[in-house]
């Protein structure tokens, strides 16, 4: 019996992390799809936030800072072990790549109050502009970049709820463009210049 649950223990182990990643991908996009049913009954009755938000969602933060606990605990247990420098110096670098992590979920942010944009960079830096002063957007494989005024002012992540803010560029009809596209206009500006 003893062996049976040892067995099952080892395969947990194994199995187990990959079933927590899983449970929470499947609550983010629970959460996502939720948010956006909300937003589609929002539209059918005519009802057009304003005022948002557009920030990291919360459970990426709780994942970071899980792994910010677990790394540098890992690291505080290989330095008491006095185990090789190639591990102490692993488990470090693992930690503090999730301690800037998580600072940029926490601190990174665009507060949108009617045609008002505030965005907060990870150092915290107030920037605050009109939708009218963005020239561009650009789609990326894994983001969307935003320009004011011909120049990069931020990133929005893949990971990010972005659909609001996207849904009121497309309603100001700011332009969207992949980069092949801008690529392809800058072509064309110049031979036609």
């Amino acid at each position: 019996m003893k062996e049976f649950i040892k067995v099952n223990l080892e395969v947990f182990a194994q199995i187990g992390p990959y079933l927590i990643v899983f449970a929470i991908l499947r609550h983010f996009a629970k959460m996502r799809k939720e948010r956006a049913d909300k937003r589609e009954q929002e539209k059918k009755r005519g009802i057009i936030n304003t005022h948002y938000i557009v920030k990291t969602e919360r459970i990426l933060v709780n994942a970071f800072i899980i792994g910010i606990l677990f790394t540098g605990g890992c690291t505080i247990g290989s330095i008491r072990q006095k185990e090789d420098l190639f591990v102490i110096i692993g488990f470090a670098a693992v930690c503090v790549i999730c301690l800037f992590g998580t600072l940029n979920m926490v601190m990174w942010k665009i507060e949108v109050n009617g045609d008002t944009i505030t965005w907060r960079s990870t150092f915290g830096k107030k920037t605050t502009f009109q939708f009218e002063d963005i020239t561009l957007c650009e789609f990326r494989r894994a983001s969307t970049r935003v320009y004011v005024n011909g120049k990069k002012l931020f990133t929005i992540d893949d990971n990010i709820d972005d659909e609001q803010f996207m849904e009121d560029i497309k309603r100001r009809k700011i332009p969207v463009m992949t980069p092949s596209e801008i690529k392809y206009r800058k072509k064309y500006m110049q031979k036609h210049r």
